[in-house]
């Protein structure tokens, strides 16, 4: 009988074990992996994102009456100022003769008003001037060639005076305004920032487009806007597709956490901090927001470490081991 009570007395034992042991682990679980962040204090940036196309004033030119290109004296990717001659037609020499006759003669009260202009418009039509400086964008004849009237022989882009065209989506425009600082950015060029300014924004909201035509698709409302470019900007060319991020908020000093670390309920928003192998969840007040960034106004302070990744498996006091 001795030895039958012994057997139940380590039986016994070994079930306690047992379950002290799925106890243990039911209350500490196994370690969540996890990999954390520290929180940093440094400038950060409330930006609005958009989508938008490179315009500029686009000087398509030609002579109302036609006729042939007796001299072209400009060549494609040129630089001409305002009022240079670009293009002269075959009746040239004749239109400025009688022209500075005209004038000569309007001088000395020997004619009208009437004739003279009549002289300048012959004048005009017998030439191509440019009436603003630019950029030879496309000549579309060659000397000697016939132009159609009505027809462009030459267009020429003002680069200097360029600026995006860009559409903000009607959830973001309250927090837009003039004046805003942006940042422009082209697919083309990875590697460069162009720096911008917000100037105009349409006071009534419309259909998106894509391409210059209204998406049928899409319901929803953006506000055109332009924006001005504030330094230099030849790279950028007429009709490129570029991004925009218009600066609305900014700080020197935030404490900063990455948005990845951030969990909201309701209007309540949530970070877990790591602290000696667990993570303790933290109410905290946001401030200003990036895409990658938070700002924490409270409930953290630099130097503290937080989970940024399994977030969702989490719960407050949980064990966790931090992955490299």
């Amino acid at each position: 009988m001795k030895t039958d009570n012994k057997w139940v007395r380590i039986g016994i034992g070994i079930v306690a074990l047992i379950i002290i042991y799925f106890v243990f682990k039911y209350i500490n679980g196994n370690p969540i992996p996890i990999k954390s962040a520290l929180v940093s204090r440094g400038p950060l940036e409330q930006v609005v994102s958009a989508s938008g196309v490179v315009d500029a004033p686009v000087y398509e030119l030609s002579a109302k009456m036609g006729g042939r290109i007796a001299d072209l004296k400009v060549k494609e990717g040129g630089w001409v100022e305002k009022g240079a001659l670009l293009a002269t037609f075959d009746n040239y020499d004749q239109a400025r003769n009688e022209y500075l006759r005209a004038r000569q003669l309007f001088n000395d009260g020997a004619a009208s008003q009437q004739a003279l202009d009549a002289a300048k418009t012959n004048l005009d039509s017998a030439r191509i001037i440019a009436p603003q400086a630019g950029v030879v964008a496309k000549i579309n004849y060659d000397e000697g060639e016939t132009v159609v009237p009505g027809s462009y022989a030459v267009v020429v882009v003002n680069y200097d005076k360029s600026w995006v065209e860009a559409q903000i989506d009607e959830i973001d425009i309250a927090g837009v305004k003039i004046g805003d600082k942006v940042k422009v950015t082209s697919d083309v060029y990875p590697d460069k920032t162009f720096e911008g300014e917000l100037y105009w924004i349409a006071p009534l909201a419309e259909l998106r487009k894509v391409g210059g035509r209204v998406k049928m698709d899409e319901e929803s409302y953006v506000f055109p806007c332009k924006i001005k470019f504030l330094g230099k900007h030849d790279e950028l060319k007429v009709n490129m597709s570029v991004n925009v991020e218009i600066v609305t908020k900014k700080t020197a000093e935030a404490v900063i956490v990455p948005r990845e670390a951030l969990m909201s309920t309701d209007d309540t928003f949530s970070v877990f901090a790591v602290k000696g192998g667990r993570v303790y969840q933290n109410n905290i007040q946001v401030g200003i927001r990036s895409y990658s960034s938070i700002e924490v106004v409270s409930g953290l302070k630099e130097g503290d470490i937080v989970a940024i990744t399994n977030i969702l498996k989490l719960k407050d006091k949980a064990r966790i081991s931090i992955e490299k």
